[in-house]
């Protein structure tokens, strides 16, 4: 473990979805699932490089949850 911590966000962006990291846009996705499964492919990657990885996505209140584990 390198010590780094990778987070990735979900977010919406008008009728699309991002992947959101250190402030940049990773994709535009159309649907929230689509972005998530993205974000988690991301996260998998940093996590084999060594770094703590983490995704948040919200739910349908508009909360951010966790959906993959740091």
């Amino acid at each position: 473990m390198t010590g780094e911590v990778v987070e990735l966000f979900v977010l919406r962006n008008g009728d699309r979805w991002t992947v959101m990291a250190d402030g940049i846009s990773r994709g535009s996705f159309d649907y929230q699932v689509d972005a998530e499964e993205a974000a988690i492919r991301l996260a998998r990657g940093a996590q084999a490089k060594g770094c703590r990885s983490g995704v948040m996505s919200p739910d349908r209140g508009s909360q951010m949850r966790r959906v993959w584990p740091i």
